[in-house]
């Protein structure tokens, strides 16, 4: 398990912090075996420049969204089953990239809209548009789930990566509250080996109504696990035989404490739940046909939320 050790590299633009060696503009770098949970943060200061592999970055406010600046808006996370990827910008909401393989495959990503197209790794298989995608955070604005839209001050940094585990801190602040006042959040994500669940813990900053949820695409039928008041943990998933990009199986999850957060319904396309003042936890998952899960049935994710469930009650013994 290699845990980051922050160093500067002088000759780079002002904007990069903490890098690591650069890779060529393909992106490729070395693999590792095939369980290691890999956390990928790749960065360029204009469009004819490499991409180098940084492990932390203080996103400017010149950044625009589909600028190039990132080889896919953000930075991503993986394991041997699934990848996802938190835009880096005013939306700063999750995506999913669906995995063919076990070996690690976000660092190959370099050309921007290159990983809509199915590939021998596997592709983006999840349309976000306006919604929380994902386990996206946000905020509530006149009685649903919206992106923050504008994101003053943001950052994210590598904690851990390359073994059976990996996490990494984003820092936000200067949104905008319903006040007028402004307000933040630090928020660690964090994945291991064997399992699709990510987790993520936020420590909120000011008077800022924080939400999170999964998009709703048309077909895809809701799933919710039993409020029998027994356990700390609850859930709120979608299934669909075509909810993917590709238009096959995809399954989304998103669990949360009971005592944290209440579920809203679906507003602004996405089943989400609003969180309490105070720190939080949440977790969220997904399953893909075609990936190395899998799942392949509405019975089948299921039998995957229980089972995820289940290791969720037993971790908070």
């Amino acid at each position: 398990m290699k845990t980051v050790k922050l160093v500067t590299i002088v000759a780079l633009s002002s904007l990069f912090a903490g890098c690591t060696a650069p890779n060529d503009d393909s992106g490729a770098n070395s693999a590792g075996p095939a369980n290691t949970v890999a956390v990928d943060l790749r960065v360029r200061d204009n469009d004819e420049a490499a991409y180098v592999a940084v492990d932390s970055f203080n996103v400017p406010a010149s950044h625009e969204i589909g600028d190039g600046m990132m080889p896919y808006e953000g930075i991503g996370w993986e394991n041997e089953l699934v990848g996802y990827r938190l835009y880096l910008d005013g939306r700063l909401v999750s995506d999913i990239f669906g995995k063919r393989t076990g070996e690690p495959a976000l660092a190959q990503i370099s050309e921007f809209g290159s990983y809509h197209d199915l590939a021998p790794w596997g592709m983006d298989v999840l349309k976000v548009g306006p919604s929380l995608g994902i386990g996206g955070l946000g905020t509530m604005r006149a009685g649903q789930p919206e992106q923050f839209g504008s994101v003053p001050k943001l950052s994210a940094k590598i904690d851990e990566t390359g073994g059976s585990a990996g996490n990494f801190t984003v820092t936000a602040d200067g949104i905008e509250t319903p006040t007028g006042q402004t307000a933040g959040f630090t928020a660690n994500y964090s994945i291991a080996s064997g399992s699709p669940l990510t987790r993520v813990k936020v420590k909120p900053t000011g008077d800022l109504p924080l939400a999170t949820g999964i998009v709703m695409h048309d077909g895809a039928e809701l799933l919710q696990s039993d409020n029998n008041g027994n356990g700390q943990w609850l859930y709120v998933a979608t299934w669909g035989e075509q909810q993917s990009e590709n238009k096959d199986g995809l399954g989304m999850a998103l669990f949360y404490r009971a005592g944290e957060a209440s579920y809203g319904g679906l507003a602004n396309s996405t089943h989400y739940v609003s969180f309490n003042s105070g720190d939080f936890e949440y977790a969220f998952l997904a399953a893909w046909e075609l990936d190395p899960q899998g799942v392949k049935s509405r019975d089948a994710f299921v039998a995957l939320l229980d089972k995820e469930l289940q290791a969720l009650e037993g971790s908070s013994q």
